[in-house]
């Protein structure tokens, strides 16, 4: 495995405007390496988010998911499921990137906008959607036995 150039971290709070439009913060913008020109790759994410990857981490996700077989039909719909969303976004001179109306849809993003650094990807999350699923999904004894692995 090699290691983790990107460091996107934190959370920052944003909105949409009316051209379906959110501000990159600076800090993850810089983060990006030239390489990627500037371009992400935005797509559903498996929570109820969008996910937003830099284009040297989608060609690794593009490669992990070329090398599962293509004849079983949970791996066509597992794939399917990822890149049939996809779509290339470039952050304009004031870092904002535009939001397919598929995907803001889905996110059930309307106006608020959290953006999580993910360490080599970043989450655009409805502030509703994400109060809720912490509700729902998680409590701090769930990750005692991965804080307890040595491997961590």
């Amino acid at each position: 495995m090699s290691p983790i150039k990107l460091r996107f971290s934190g959370e920052y709070s944003n909105t949409l405007d009316l051209k379906n439009r959110v501000n990159i913060p600076s800090k993850f913008r810089k983060a990006l390496e030239p390489v990627n020109d500037r371009t992400f790759v935005i797509t559903r994410g498996f929570d109820p988010c969008l996910t937003l990857y830099p284009i040297s981490e989608w060609n690794i996700v593009e490669q992990q998911l070329a090398s599962l077989s293509s004849i079983r039909n949970r791996n066509r719909e597992f794939v399917r499921s990822i890149v049939r969303y996809a779509s290339y976004v470039q952050y304009d001179k004031q870092g904002r990137i535009v939001i397919p109306d598929n995907l803001k849809d889905y996110a059930n993003i309307d106006r608020e906008v959290l953006i999580i650094g993910m360490i080599s990807k970043i989450e655009l999350w409805s502030p509703d959607k994400i109060t809720k699923y912490d509700n729902d999904q998680i409590k701090i004894d769930d990750f005692d036995d991965l804080a307890d692995d040595r491997s961590f």
